[in-house]
């Protein structure tokens, strides 16, 4: 190990060290901190992303957009599944070691000159990002909120060129509030005067057929802050996608409304909810005013995805981050349409989740013909015996297997002796550490 790996590693185990929370909030210790670092953000084009699901997805399609277009381009984004280099990209590429530990040292100094201990586990890494960012000049940096988007630490960037609010659904109700006006008031938060918002949408004549559930209430709470503070508000509606097509490993369709306009748009995956948030990523490039050359735009969708959101990694083995129940309700949605007529799913939940309802939606869904649960290398990880009660309270039968590697083993062998499907979801946790162990068995 050389030198610059071994400073890697003191570093990310410092940072690990590090509480998630701390007593104020995070917009207020990243205010500070930014002035401390003599406000990198400001030379910066800054894209901010807030909402429940789908951050992650709309970010990836708007960041290899831009940069199959010729910008160059930062993404920075949470969790991360299995290196943590994974949260801050430079023009696609994890942020290299060398970059790593010298904006570390910078970020390290200003918590000190903050009274030493001040700053959260994810303030480092939104340092990190804005310092190195800033150094190389990039053309946009798309960037995803922690939790919540009114105090987050992104929300001290005050001057973003563009807002955009994805899906919103109950979850960290303990800290964001109770109900979804609650929630929406939070995530309503990045809304700046003069910078234009981009939000979800979903009218559907059968809602039937929607995986998202527009909500009147939480793009009320948008437009009436748009208002207030007086800047440009629009609603993506997926009713602009038309011709959805969904094939083995990929979708193709249109988009059309006022901002952008492709008759022909194709993405590998086949889950539905996907296109929502493609549509979405266009729509607000478009707003922004970038000319986008169709041909670079297409071979750009055709190739992204985003890790652990219904990614296939190998033969009929799915790994999905659903962790709450939006999230499976579009899990659901999208099993259906995977070529199997066997389908197991490996399944592992965090406790500070609706896990009761997440295996409800999971025991009814049809599609599903084997339940395994294991647990999860995390201290926020849910008793096993819970999970194993709520899914016998709704009628199912689980096989229960403790370790992840013998558990994975075991969902592999059903799944090659009946030709069927292997989908591992529940928690990012589980999603990372299957990948690790993929690329164990892979390699």
């Amino acid at each position: 190990m050389n030198i610059i790996d071994k400073e890697y590693e003191r570093a990310i185990q410092y940072i690990n060290a590090i509480p998630q929370f701390m007593k104020n909030t995070g917009v207020d210790r990243g205010r500070v901190l930014l002035k401390l670092l003599k406000n990198p953000q400001n030379k910066l084009k800054i894209i901010h992303v807030a909402g429940t699901n789908g951050k992650g997805s709309v970010c990836a399609y708007m960041e290899a957009v831009l940069r199959a277009n010729g910008y160059s381009t930062g993404l920075f984004t949470s969790p991360h599944l299995f290196d943590e280099r994974e949260r801050i990209r430079i023009c696609g590429e994890w942020i290299d070691k060398k970059a790593f530990v010298r904006c570390f040292k910078k970020v390290k100094a200003a918590d000190e000159m903050m009274g030493g201990n001040a700053l959260a586990y994810f303030d480092y890494f939104f340092g990190i990002a804005m310092l190195i960012y800033s150094e190389l000049q990039l053309d946009y940096c798309v960037i995803e909120t922690g939790l919540g988007g009114r105090l987050d630490i992104t929300n001290a960037v005050e001057k973003p060129v563009l807002s955009i609010i994805t899906t919103i659904s109950l979850e960290h109700t303990k800290i964001l509030g109770d109900s979804v006006t609650a929630i929406a008031k939070e995530k309503a938060g990045i809304i700046k005067k003069d910078v234009p918002v981009v939000v979800m949408g979903d009218i559907l004549e059968n809602p039937i057929q929607s995986i998202y559930q527009f909500n009147y209430e939480a793009c009320a709470v948008f437009e009436e802050m748009a208002n207030k503070i007086g800047t440009k508000f629009i609603i993506f509606y997926n009713k602009d996608c038309t011709n959805i097509k969904i094939d083995r490993n990929h979708i193709d369709f249109s988009i059309f409304n006022e901002y952008y306009r492709n008759d022909y748009v194709a993405i590998k995956t086949i889950a539905r909810y996907q296109v929502n948030n493609c549509g979405l990523a266009l729509t607000a490039l478009g707003v922004l005013g970038i000319q986008l050359e169709d041909a670079k735009t297409r071979k750009a969708l055709s190739c992204a995805e985003w890790s652990g959101r219904m990614e296939c990694i190998g033969d009929a083995v799915y790994i999905d981050g659903a962790h709450n129940p939006e999230g499976i309700k579009s899990l659901i949605e999208t099993i259906k349409y995977i070529d199997k007529k066997y389908k197991v799913l490996l399944f592992s939940v965090v406790s500070d989740k609706d896990y009761t309802e997440m295996i409800r939606q999971l025991c009814s869904c049809k599609w599903i013909d084997e339940y395994i649960i294991t647990g999860i290398n995390s201290k926020r990880r849910l008793d096993i015996d819970l999970m194993k009660q709520a899914f016998y309270e709704n009628g199912s039968m689980v096989t229960v297997i403790e370790d992840i590697k013998s558990a994975l083993n075991y969902a592999m062998k059903q799944k090659k002796a009946l030709d069927g499907a292997l989908i591992c979801s529940g928690s990012l946790y589980l999603v990372g550490e299957i990948k690790k162990e993929i690329n164990l068995l892979t390699t």
